[in-house]
């Protein structure tokens, strides 16, 4: 190589390092807009303290947003517009890894064992870790300390996410067992539908009530609850399928969260409330965009009254995740349809991406370095135990 050779290369070598050493003092970021890649400087990054550092929960309040993503969630912000979101309210803001115990894609048995166990397990199984054995969950181990506990589910109640906080058995499609299991526990509070009765393994009705009445006095549809100088029972209502979806529906989820909570919050004790929607995930395996619209309306509603709940009470954390993300959903445009977009799914099935977590109250921080979903479980029950 010629010496006026060698001095280019060197030079060219020299303006490259020079440039991506500008980029990283200055901590330059870049945006893609249509066709051109425009930079621009990073905004100062502002920690906020949380508002209740150093300080444990009393209560316990878990949503589980089943089958919902980021792009999910990016979908509710973007139609709110200028309005500020329910998630913004939320001191912590980070993602999970939802992965089973054999690889990156999981199910609602798996991942709801996690997140109430702690531990990693396989497809389908309820409350068993990967040999097998029992392992205590969320709501056995508040029952131990004196909390009262309770479900609310805008799916049937024996569906493998409410299932992993009560029940243990190798199938989350043993529906009498579980049933069984929910009658012989002390869950005080459950809400939610009945589905596929006398189907599939599934109890006749007449059968289903037998086991809930075992524990539960039942509600009726009107959710109108026993007087409050009456002696506090577990209570139970139960709906059709497809009975509970969106604000539209009587009862709605907003409505089956503020009758658990009044209702538990009767109690002189400690609590924990499992709120699950399902609509994200029975939306997603349809691709259906409208029903998707649909059901964050009625999250966002459910999660802000819960907010609003847990900020006037103080002692009450707020946990928000999804147990994995379904359909692939993508928010995306072009030139000649832009502001307007669209919403492109991948799949109908459950896909490996992380979902969302996020924490706010007393113990927020907790959840500020989780990686994988069973790392939730493991630190929900030691906020228990180390009271």
């Amino acid at each position: 190589m010629k010496n006026w050779q060698k001095t280019t290369l060197i030079t060219l070598i020299a303006i490259i390092a020079l440039v991506f050493l500008i980029f990283y003092v200055f901590d330059l970021r870049f945006s893609v807009t249509s066709n051109s890649v425009v930079f621009e400087p990073a905004e100062p990054q502002q920690t906020k303290t949380p508002a209740y550092a150093g300080q444990k929960p009393r209560n316990i309040i878990v949503f589980i947003a089943d089958g919902m993503g980021f792009a999910h969630m990016s979908l509710a912000m973007l139609t709110k517009g200028e309005e500020s979101s329910v998630w913004q309210r939320f001191e912590a803001k980070g993602w999970h890894d939802s992965r089973s115990y054999v690889g990156p894609l999981t199910d609602s048995g798996a991942s709801g064992t996690a997140l109430s166990t702690g531990v990693s397990t396989h497809f389908e199984v309820i409350g068993l870790d990967h040999e097998g054995s029992i392992v205590s969950t969320l709501f056995e181990v508040a029952t131990d300390s004196q909390y009262v506990t309770g479900i609310v589910t805008d799916s049937y109640i024996w569906d493998a996410t409410p299932a992993a906080f009560v029940a243990h058995t190798a199938s989350r499609d043993s529906a009498r067992i579980i049933l069984n299991q929910l009658a012989d526990s002390e869950l005080d509070v459950l809400f939610g539908e009945l589905e596929d009765l006398g189907e599939d393994g599934v109890p006749e009705r007449e059968e289903t009530m037998q086991i809930l009445t075992r524990r539960f006095e039942m509600l009726d549809e009107n959710l109108e609850l026993p007087p409050r100088d009456s002696i506090l029972k577990p209570i139970a209502a139960v709906f059709e399928e497809d009975e509970v979806q969106d604000l539209t529906s009587k009862p709605n989820l907003v409505q089956l969260t503020t009758a658990a909570l009044e209702y538990i919050s009767r109690q002189d004790k400690p609590f924990t409330l499992l709120i699950e929607s399902e609509e994200m995930d029975a939306s997603s395996h349809d691709n259906d965009s409208k029903r998707v619209l649909r059901g964050l309306e009625s999250i966002q509603r459910t999660l802000t009254y819960v907010l609003d709940f847990a900020e006037k009470n103080g002692e009450t954390l707020v946990l928000f995740t999804a147990d994995h993300e379904t359909g692939g959903l993508s928010i995306v445009s072009d030139r000649e349809i832009y502001p307007d977009m669209q919403l492109v799914w991948s799949s109908r099935n459950h896909t490996a991406t992380v979902v969302p977590l996020m924490a706010t109250g007393p113990g927020a921080g907790y959840f500020t370095e989780v990686h994988r979903n069973r790392d939730i479980g493991k630190k929900l029950k030691s906020l228990i135990t180390s009271r």
